[in-house]
């Protein structure tokens, strides 16, 4: 413990270190975290649906897997410029548009699926067109947390948050199956709703017009960043007394964008977590493209599919619950680790089964360390880095780590039809197992802290 725990020790009794009440309170925080409610259920919903429809219109399990991986490339392509990009316009606004993009998108989708003009190359341009709308803008939510909530709320919020993807993918993959069945346009059209309640939620979002950085470390960091690094343009942080929501620049968006991604390869640990991730996600990824385009060809039934995504959901909420007990008290380092040779020594077992309860029950457990991860690890990262950089990071850090999960939507349609099922699940389990031998092997992941000890680190 260090004399600088006074906001932790307020935030792990559930109040803000600053007012002293619940960050859930926050004028601001309630229509954001609507806003991001709605375009996660909106997500979840069609998600299933696609690959659902697309093998429906193609009939072949590999067109359907570069379906998904043609709107993964969009979405990286454009998410590439679109931290820069949210860091230097109003995230609200940002947020309100993407809302619109979704809601016409996927309510186009569903009306030419109701009137039979549905046809593969439609579906792939449109979910080609709105995914690369949403990597550009879709980093703007995220980014706009760090500015309404103080740094001591951050596990507990981010916890918060992997409870509510968790509890919606409960309830969103399997009610998108069972709307499917009902009819394929279905799931589409209430995914269009929800991003539309999306945006219009996200209308009331009202930030003060200047909102100091309350973590002082967090502030320290940002002047000496921008001390060491002149392209990164910390001094419009929040301890400038700009408002986080809607900072501006007189720098050129190239300076910015150069400066984000020098400011995070400087960083050794958030390449350590980059390169982990990758594998992660491509491992935990293929697997379950692989899992539901065996099922589909296998003529498995919508509504039982959905309860694939269910049972894993529920496992993360599961995580979540336990994130947001004990996310302030674990140390991150050897916490997380310990979650990664979960989930590699589940991906592993995964191999020796093929029925479908037993394969459910298994895959289900994969997602319990996820909310864990994510509150810690990532939660430690997004904390200590300066307020104005959130875009930014959230590019630097998500692409490069989704990069390889780009593709695996066709490698798992691939695999499947060259190699069979038992080996393509195994060719995932493997990069799941060096994601896991590259995180133990880094001394300054596995000595990350306890939340209450972060004033006292920083990110190098």
């Amino acid at each position: 413990m260090t004399g600088t725990s006074t906001k932790a020790t307020a935030a792990a009794s559930g109040t803000s270190g600053k007012s002293g009440r619940p960050f859930w309170t926050s004028p601001a925080y309630i229509p954001w975290f609507t806003a991001d409610t709605a375009a996660a259920l909106g997500l979840s919903l069609r998600g299933l649906a696609i690959s659902l429809i697309g093998y429906k219109l193609s009939g072949s399990t590999v067109l359907a897997g570069w379906l998904g991986t043609s709107a993964s490339i969009a979405q990286q392509v454009f998410a590439l410029f679109g931290g820069t990009f949210v860091d230097r316009h109003d995230r609200r606004l940002l947020i309100i548009v993407n809302g619109v993009a979704g809601a016409l998108a996927w309510g186009a989708v569903a009306g030419l699926d109701f009137l039979g003009h549905l046809g593969f190359v439609t579906l792939l341009a449109i979910a080609t067109v709105e995914s690369g709308i949403a990597g550009f803008l879709g980093s703007a939510s995220d980014a706009m947390l760090r500015s309404i909530i103080d740094i001591a709320d951050y596990p507990t919020a981010r916890s918060v948050n992997e409870g509510r993807d968790a509890a919606i993918g409960m309830g969103g993959s399997p009610l998108g199956g069972v709307l499917y069945a009902v009819g394929p346009w279905l799931p589409f059209l209430v995914a269009a709703v929800a991003y539309a309640a999306a945006g219009a939620a996200a209308c009331f979002i009202r930030l003060p017009k200047k909102r100091r950085n309350l973590n002082d470390s967090s502030a320290t960091d940002a002047a000496l960043e921008t001390l060491a690094d002149p392209l990164v343009n910390d001094s419009l942080a929040d301890d400038a007394g700009q408002s986080g929501d809607n900072p501006s620049t007189d720098e050129s968006f190239i300076h910015d964008f150069v400066g984000g991604w020098k400011w995070t390869v400087r960083r050794r640990l958030i390449i350590v977590v980059i390169a982990a991730a990758a594998l992660i996600n491509f491992g935990v990824n293929g697997i379950s493209y692989a899992i539901t385009l065996h099922l589909v060809a296998d003529g498995t039934g919508s509504a039982k599919i959905g309860l694939l995504d269910g049972s894993i959901a529920a496992a993360m909420f599961v995580g979540a619950f336990l994130a947001g007990k004990l996310a302030r008290k674990l140390p991150v380092g050897r916490t997380v680790c310990a979650a990664t040779v979960l989930v590699a020594a589940l991906a592993v077992a995964l191999t020796a089964v093929t029925a479908f309860w037993p394969t459910l029950v298994v895959y289900m457990f994969l997602g319990l360390p996820f909310p864990m991860f994510n509150a810690m690890l990532l939660g430690y990262i997004f904390a200590k880095a300066p307020t104005t950089m959130q875009g930014r990071l959230a590019t630097t850090v998500s692409v490069p780590a989704s990069m390889l999960s780009m593709f695996c939507s066709a490698a798992a349609g691939s695999l499947l039809a060259a190699v069979g099922y038992r080996w393509s699940i195994a060719t995932f389990a493997a990069t799941l197992v060096a994601a896991a031998i590259i995180m133990l092997a880094s001394r300054r992941l596995r000595t990350i802290p306890a939340a209450d000890r972060w004033d006292g680190t920083t990110l190098d």
